[in-house]
């Protein structure tokens, strides 16, 4: 095996909503993330890991199964996976680990608070978990086959950390383990206990460049071809609202950075106790997260938009048997990649799946790598939806440049990454980008091939309503738009 001893232990620890630019390995100075800066510094961090499908569960199901979201099903938030996937759980049992899934779930998609069988965790024997919450100072889980709710104490990150440790104490000695801790902040309502939110004083926050910048979401609320359900009504006029209210966005940001803070305490807490039990370095411990947040930058919030706050994502692995310290790679990383690439370095056989293996590209190896990567909403994009009307869309991002379209064929946006990294200047409608806009939309239907989309939001969501036709939001857009959903 990879260590010459026993295989290494996986410890896969993931935020919810955490964009790249925010942590201080990845260029913020505004903020105090040391232990996710030493993470990098003894790894190797990737500059251009992209939640392909920048919303919860279909990020979710394409880390567990290595699946594009065809394939796997989860085609919107709150869905159900298609039988008979592969999963990272399976594939790491069957290499003899001991699984363990601690913290949010979020792929069951039978309601938010319901008790999750065995037969659905996908492999995961150790069990600590709710399919969704983020009321993280009153937050429900359920324990192993018991149905009885309980309650996580105190801020959940916390307890689950906790939880996560006692884990790890216990198992250290017993063979490996692949242990999933998956963290609900720092996503909104944006707080942290209170030694956190007292570092952070709304009007001293510094936003990010782009935050003044509305054209967006002026954008997409002129140009929306779809109807909101009237019910969702007052929900966009007082997301709006806040919104637009700079004192708000100041106070999203203090308890955003308040939360992140905190998690990366909780880093620290985790290394040290792998260090206690003597296998720190005969883990591979890994940090990354589902998706970004706009956080007001362009006019807009949450994710499911290809706007780099939502799509860029922190990715680092620590695994010194493998990954020299300090290692910094560019390669282009989806979703997809991730179960294929942590098996590969573990040494575990890896199932058949859409992703590619880029752990030469982690050890400074090399191999095969991308062009350029698939970005998708395939349905309502939810909040974004709401709040500002955005449709479904397709786009690629390669290294240097963003191109997304609208599911109907509409142009949307062009962007240098490289030139423009707030993503000021959209050279969509420039004569001069012709070439390179073709360039990227003939790469783009190719990917949609690779990947089974047809690109038809009304077969997308006639598929989903037909396995889970009380499906809220698809139910509700669907009623208002029977033309075009």
């Amino acid at each position: 095996m990879a260590t010459g001893r026993r295989p290494p232990n996986i410890l896969f620890v993931f935020a919810d909503q955490l964009r790249s630019h925010e942590l201080g390995c990845y260029g913020n100075p505004h903020i105090r993330t040391p232990n996710l800066d030493r993470m990098a510094a003894e790894g190797v961090r990737f500059t251009n890991a992209v939640s392909t499908f920048p919303l919860c569960s279909p990020f979710r199901a394409m880390l567990m199964t290595g699946k594009y979201p065809m394939a796997n099903g989860m085609t919107v938030n709150d869905h159900r996976l298609n039988a008979g996937l592969p999963s990272f759980a399976h594939a790491c049992r069957q290499a003899g680990y001991r699984t363990g899934y601690i913290g949010k779930w979020h792929l069951d998609g039978h309601g938010r608070e319901q008790f999750i069988p065995k037969e659905r965790r996908l492999g995961f024997e150790f069990w600590m978990a709710l399919e969704c919450t983020h009321q993280y100072f009153k937050s429900l889980y359920y324990e192993g086959d018991s149905e009885q709710p309980r309650y996580w104490e105190g801020y959940d990150a916390v307890a689950q950390t906790r939880a996560a440790q006692r884990y790890i104490r216990e198992h250290a000695s017993q063979g490996p383990f692949a242990l999933f801790l998956s963290w609900g902040p720092p996503h909104n309502p944006y707080i942290a206990p209170d030694e956190f939110m007292q570092r952070y004083a709304p009007p001293k926050m510094t936003l990010r460049a782009n935050t003044a910048d509305r054209s967006a979401f002026e954008f997409l609320a002129r140009n929306t071809k779809t109807r909101l359900p009237a019910d969702r009504e007052k929900t966009r006029a007082s997301l709006r609202r806040q919104w637009s209210d700079e004192n708000f966005v100041r106070k999203a940001y203090a308890g955003y950075y308040a939360a992140i803070e905190c998690l990366d305490s909780l880093v620290g807490d985790l290394r040290q106790t792998l260090a206690e039990k003597g296998i720190l370095d005969d883990t591979i411990f890994v940090f990354t997260s589902d998706h970004g947040d706009m956080l007001a930058s362009h006019g807009l919030i949450e994710k499911a938009v290809p706007y780099e706050e939502a799509i860029s994502i922190p990715f680092l692995i620590r695994y010194p048997r493998r990954i020299r310290g300090g290692r910094v790679t560019d390669t282009l990383l989806a979703p997809i990649d991730i179960m294929p690439t942590l098996l590969s370095l573990a040494s575990v056989a890896c199932p058949r799946v859409d992703g590619l293996d880029l752990s030469g590209h982690a050890t400074g190896a090399g191999g095969r790598e991308r062009d350029a990567l698939l970005l998708m909403a395939l349905t309502p994009p939810a909040v974004s939806w709401v709040h500002a009307g955005a449709e479904p869309w397709r786009g690629v991002r390669t290294k240097t440049h963003t191109y997304a379209r609208f599911a109907d064929g509409r142009p949307w946006l062009l962007f240098d990454n490289l030139k423009d990294p707030h993503q000021m200047e959209n050279g969509i409608e420039k004569p001069q980008l012709k070439r390179l806009r073709e360039a990227m939309e003939k790469r783009l239907r190719e990917l949609l091939e690779e990947a089974g989309d047809p690109c038809d939001t009304r077969a997308i969501v006639d598929a989903v309503l037909r396995v889970h036709p009380d499906h809220a939001l698809l139910k509700s857009a669907r009623d208002a738009n029977p033309e075009r959903l």
